[in-house]
């Protein structure tokens, strides 16, 4: 398995619709654009045998400095969110099945990129200055 870039995902459609490369271009980011917009607008976005974009809510709350153990406020915050439809669900189990894809080799792809940004954070937090609490 391997993650699937925006470039790629458009030269397929291309080869699928062989439609002419920038009308795909032009549709693929209008299509994000709107549903973006849509959400910032406050409206729910369906896409009938797709899913559901919506926006989460997160309180503001006190989080604690993992370093420090300084109390961190953190502020309302909202993130996009995309739920899933049943027929997207049954037609991926299908797809899973015509590619010979096991739930295994499923598993081992999502484990490593877990892996690889945990090992991306920490090599991060590494190359921060170590900061001192004040006494």
């Amino acid at each position: 398995m391997k993650l699937i870039r925006r470039d790629e995902l458009v030269k397929r459609i291309i080869e699928r619709t062989r439609l002419p490369e920038t009308t795909i271009w032009r549709v693929f980011d209008a299509v994000f654009e709107e549903i973006g917009r849509a959400l910032a607008r406050g409206e729910v976005v369906h896409i009938i045998r797709f899913g559901t974009f919506d926006l989460r809510h997160y309180p503001k709350r006190m989080g604690v400095h993992p370093r420090t153990l300084e109390q961190i406020p953190y502020p309302t915050r909202i993130a996009p969110s995309f739920r899933s439809s049943a027929a997207l669900k049954r037609a991926i189990r299908r797809w899973v099945e015509e590619e010979g894809v096991t739930p295994e080799e499923l598993a081992a792809f999502h484990l490593e990129r877990i892996r690889r940004r945990t090992r991306r954070k920490a090599e991060v937090q590494a190359a921060e200055p170590a900061t001192e609490p004040a006494p």
